[in-house]
Order: structure tokens, then sequence, then C-alpha cells
């Protein structure tokens, strides 16, 4: 369920991002010199993909024709023949013309009827032949005599200046058009020398904070056409996922961060919304659930995506939220109440005392239940004696198969079930979709650690262990 609800969204996403402005047709007209008698496909950048839009053959000559009724969305567009990806151009307009050759693509570019197109190609045309100048350069400076390693260092220095200066007056000139918008989208900030402290020594952290902070500097966040790009995935993820510390707490304040600059745009804020909200909600590592319930509640059930999914959609989102909502770490486990093996007794979770309470949901039917129960037996009989108990729940409504596994393995530890005519409700409560399902807690019952295999949980347990005997000490 969990995953079809995913598919949904990102599938929404991305048929959103796809739908055809005013139907007045496209014609794109390429000529390649050295290619003849092949396929070729026009291609167009979505979110974190490139999609095929188009097919047409090759001429004997080169030349090949895009055309369709419908009009092409305005972004980055690529000819591949093969698995080869000849070149990107901009579409910005419906007909367009583009000659070039496979010895020097970029270089020999003739553009016809693409005005962002003919700019994107004058700024790649200036840094490939600086790159040249710049190679040969390094090779004397690496190689050549003294003499030549001095010119070499001093000539790289002014290149550099030429090329900062060129690319400061490109933007002037093409100010927000498309081109520089997306030349800005895929450069990094550059980052000063750090600072000295007072007593002499430098910041190691200044250069990460520094880049962190200008990040988004010149990222135009009202450009949608820089979806239809490789940047705008690239550039949100990179900012959630390497720039900021890999706990719930802190990912939540980077996301909040660049879906308030996302919103400043429909589409864009629609695309990190949905990606993340995808992301975080199929994460396998333990706590990231706390980001999909964060997304959950503070963007999809407070009407903030009320436009994209219908009623149904946002009701299953917001169950799914909720149901995970007290699972968290951090919160008080919910309470659980069920018969003893005898099916006489009622046990109750919040009646264990013990520093560390292991609730283990599983079924003497399940595979990785029948390998993880006999290992959590092995810890539990070398942890019992430091504050350790484990409350386990048999997730069967038939307790004949689980009476013989926990007499069969003597796991003697707290045992509960469902039975004969009482029914409890720690399905519900722990959101059993499978088994085994385990959750460490401390004295309080608060989630310490969750969902996680019996040789992690022993790891994490002598953490906490010592952890509290630390304290203990004070």
């Amino acid at each position: 369920m969990r995953k079809l609800f995913c598919l949904t969204v990102l599938f929404l996403a991305l048929v959103a991002g796809n739908q055809s402005v005013a139907q007045s047709g496209y014609q794109i007209n390429v000529k390649i010199d050295g290619l003849s008698d092949s396929t070729a496909y026009l291609a167009y950048y979505y979110g974190k993909g490139q999609y095929y839009r188009d097919t047409t053959q090759i001429s004997s000559s080169g030349e090949m024709t895009f055309t369709g009724k419908d009009s092409l969305e305005h972004g980055m567009y690529s000819i591949i023949t093969g698995q080869k990806r000849w070149f990107d151009f901009m579409v910005d307009n419906q007909k367009i013309s583009l000659i070039t050759d496979t010895l020097y693509t970029i270089l020999n570019m003739k553009v016809k009827g693409s005005e962002e197109t003919t700019i994107f190609y004058e700024y790649l045309s200036f840094l490939n032949e600086r790159q040249s100048t710049a190679r040969k350069l390094n090779e004397k400076k690496n190689n050549g005599t003294e003499k030549e390693k001095e010119a070499a260092v001093e000539a790289l220095a002014k290149l550099d200046t030429e090329v900062k200066e060129y690319i400061a007056n490109f933007h002037v000139k093409n100010k927000e058009s498309f081109t520089s918008n997306f030349i800005y989208a895929v450069e990094y900030p550059n980052v000063p020398e750090p600072p000295k402290k007072a007593d002499g020594s430098i910041d190691s952290t200044f250069t990460f904070r520094y880049f962190k902070a200008h990040y988004f500097d010149n990222y135009d966040f009202t450009d949608e056409r820089l979806l239809r790009t490789a940047t705008f995935h690239d550039k949100i993820v990179y900012y959630v996922t390497k720039l900021t510390i890999p706990d719930p707490d802190s990912i939540i304040i980077s996301l909040d961060y660049v879906l308030g600059k996302a919103q400043q745009n429909p589409l864009l804020f629609k695309y990190a919304l949905t990606h993340f909200t995808s992301f975080y909600e199929r994460s396998e590592n333990m706590g990231m659930d706390a980001v999909f319930v964060h997304l959950a509640k503070n963007y999809f059930m407070k009407g903030l995506a009320k436009e994209w999914f219908t009623e149904k959609q946002l009701e299953k989102l917001s169950e799914r939220a909720n149901a995970l909502d007290p699972l968290l770490i951090g919160k008080k486990a919910p309470n659980i109440v069920v018969k003893d093996t005898a099916q006489k007794k009622f046990l109750e979770l919040y009646a264990v005392d013990a520093d560390f309470t292991i609730v283990y949901i599983w079924s003497p039917e399940c595979g990785h239940c029948k390998t993880a129960t006999p290992k959590l037996k092995t810890l539990y009989d070398k942890m019992k004696d430091k504050g350790v108990e484990v409350f386990a729940v048999g997730n069967e409504y038939e307790n004949e198969e689980w009476i013989k596994f926990i007499r069969k393995h003597d796991l003697n530890f707290i045992n509960g079930s469902d039975g004969e005519s009482y029914q409890s409700n720690f399905r519900t409560l722990y959101d059993v979709y499978s088994t085994p399902q385990t959750y460490l807690l401390d004295k309080d019952k608060k989630i310490l650690s969750k969902k996680m295999s019996i040789e992690s949980l022993e790891k994490i347990l002598e953490y906490f262990i010592e952890e509290r005997d630390k304290e203990n000490e004070k």
C-alpha cells in the first residue's frame, strides 16, 4: 500500500511536469556532419531523469527533423543516438535549427531560431577555448623550463581573471535569461579564505559553513524551466543529503529551508515536496519516518498540496502519517495489553519494570522470525542482569505453533498474545505490516531505537547501558 502511494505521487509529478503548452506545433531541424542513416532521439530533462520526447531517422547527410502538433515545454533538451548524447540545447521557441559536426560539436555549432541556445553556445565556446589554452599552459607549468613555468603561472592567473570577468559580464548582459539562470544554477559558491581566530588559528568549519550558507545565492527559484534541466533535482538533493547532518531534526530544518525557497514557484515546490515526501516515506534508515511525518503534517495536511491530489489520496497519506507519528523515536511507546501463554493473565507493557524493555512482535510462521527469535533469546540471557527485559508478542491469532516455538527454544522472557475471545489492538498501534518488529524502550517506555536487527540491537543496548552506568556514577 505504501509503495503504491509513493509511485502514484511520483507519477503525478512527472505527468504534471510534462503537460504540453499551447498546441502550436514544433519543428527542430538538426544536422550533424559525420552522422548518417541511424535513429536519433529528442530527449528532455525533468527532475532527476531524462526522457525521450520524439524519434526520427537521420539521412545520409546527417540531417534529421523532429516535428509534432503539440508544443515543447521550455527547458533543456538533448540530441541522442544510441548511447551517445551529442549535445544539449535550450528550447525557447518551437522552430529551431541546429547545425554542427561530430568533431567539434560545441565550437562549430550554428543556431537559428533560439536566442537562448545562441547565448548558451557562446558561453560554452568561450569556456572550451579557454580550457584548451589552460591545458597547454598547465603542460608548460609542469614540464617546461623554469622560465616557461614562471610565464605559464602568470598566464594562468590572467586567464583565470579573464574567465571570471567574462562570466560576470555574461550574467549582466543576459540577466534573467534561462541560460544565465541555468549557469548560475550549476555554479558553486566561491568560498573566501577562512578568517583567523583571535588566537591566530584557522576556523576549520568556516569553509563548510560558508559554502552551505551561500549554496543557493544565485539560484532563481521563480524559474520553473530549471526543473527541466539536470540542475534542480541535483541541487536540492545535494543540499539535504550532503550538506546536512544525517539526523531527522537536521534534515527537517534543511527541508523546510529548501521548500520555503521552492514555494516561489508552484511547479518547483510541487516537485520538491513530492520527491522528498516519497523518498523519506520509503527510507529504510532508522528514524527517517519522522521526516515523512513532518512533511505530511506540515504541508499536505495543512492544505498546501490540495490542488495536486484528490481527497482520497490526501486521506491515505494522512492516515499513514498518523499511524507512524506515535511510533517516532523519542515518543512514549503505545501500551500493549495481551494474555500470557496460558491465556489466563493479562500482561501489560507499561507494567514492566526495567531500565530497558525490548518490544518484540513476531510470528512462528515468519521465516525471518525463526532465525531472529533464538538470537534474541541469546541476547536476553546475556543482558537480563543489566536491567533489560523483553516483552514479546505473538502476532498470530492461533497460538499452537507459537507455544511450541516458545517451549522448543526456551524463550524465558515475557510472552503474550491475543487468544480465545480476546483481541487487542497492538497491530494497529505498532503499524505491524510485517514481522518481526523490534523496539527498544527506556525505563519510561520512550522509544530509543526501533526496527533493527538483533545484531544491531545488541550494539545499541551496549551503548545505552554504558551511558546509563556513566550517569549513575556521577
